[in-house]
C-alpha cells in the first residue's frame, strides 16, 4: 500500500485521501531567547536583592531590596515594591518605589502607587490617588540615564561651540546680508510709494 492511500476498514465509511498537514517540530515552537534582550520577571512571592541589567523589560510583582536596576522598561505591579536605584527608559509604577529613579522618557504613576525618594524624568504622568513623597525633577529634554543628578553633564554651550565653524560663519553672514538687503529694499519701496 502506498503512503498516500488510506485503507478502508470494515464497518467504516469510505474516505478520500486526506491532505497531510506538516507538523511543526518541537524545536520550532520554542521561543528563542537572545542574549541582552531578555525580560526579567520577579514573581509575587519572590524577594530579591542586588543588581539587575537588561536591554529588555523588568516586571516586578514581588519585592526587590537594595536594588540597582538598569533596564529599558520598569513595570512595578500593585503587589510589587522596589527599594534602591533604577536607571530606565520608561517606568510604569502601580506598587511602591523607594529610592532614586532616573528615567529618560516618561514615568506613569498609577493610582495605587507609593513613591518616596527622588525621581528625575522627561515626562511625569500621575493618576489621581498616587502618593508621591519624593523630590521630583521633570526636565524638558530627555534625561540621559548614564548621568546621575550628582554628576556633571556636558553643557549646551560646549555643544554650540563645536557647531560654530568658519563655514558656518560664512553661510550665516551671507544669509544675514541677504535678509538685510531684502528688508532694506522693502523699506525704501514703502517710503517711495507714499
Amino acid at each position: 500500500m502506498k503512503s498516500d492511500q488510506i485503507e478502508n476498514f470494515p464497518g467504516m465509511p469510505a474516505s478520500s485521501p486526506a491532505k497531510e498537514t506538516p507538523r511543526k517540530s518541537p524545536a520550532s515552537t520554542m521561543r528563542m531567547m537572545r542574549a541582552g534582550s531578555e525580560d526579567i520577571v520577579v514573581g509575587e512571592n519572590s524577594s530579591l536583592e542586588g543588581s539587575f541589567e537588561t536591554q529588555g523589560s523588568m516586571f516586578v510583582d514581588g519585592h526587590l531590596t537594595r536594588a540597582d536596576l538598569k533596564t529599558s522598561l520598569l513595570s512595578i505591579g500593585t503587589s510589587g515594591s522596589v527599594e534602591g536605584s533604577a536607571s530606565v527608559s520608561r517606568a510604569e509604577i502601580a506598587g511602591s518605589f523607594d529610592g532614586k529613579l532616573i528615567v529618560s522618557g516618561e514615568v506613569i504613576l498609577r493610582s495605587s502607587s507609593h513613591i518616596t525618594g527622588e525621581i528625575q524624568c522627561g515626562k511625569l504622568i500621575s493618576h489621581r490617588g498616587a502618593t508621591v513623597k519624593a523630590h521630583v525633577a521633570v526636565v524638558d529634554d530627555e534625561v540621559d540615564p548614564t548621568y546621575t543628578t550628582d554628576e556633571a553633564r556636558p553643557s549646551r554651550a560646549i555643544a554650540l561651540q563645536r557647531k560654530i565653524t568658519p563655514a558656518f560663519i560664512r553661510r550665516a553672514t551671507t544669509f544675514c546680508y541677504g535678509v538685510f538687503c531684502t528688508l532694506g529694499t522693502i523699506g525704501i519701496v514703502s517710503l517711495l510709494s507714499r
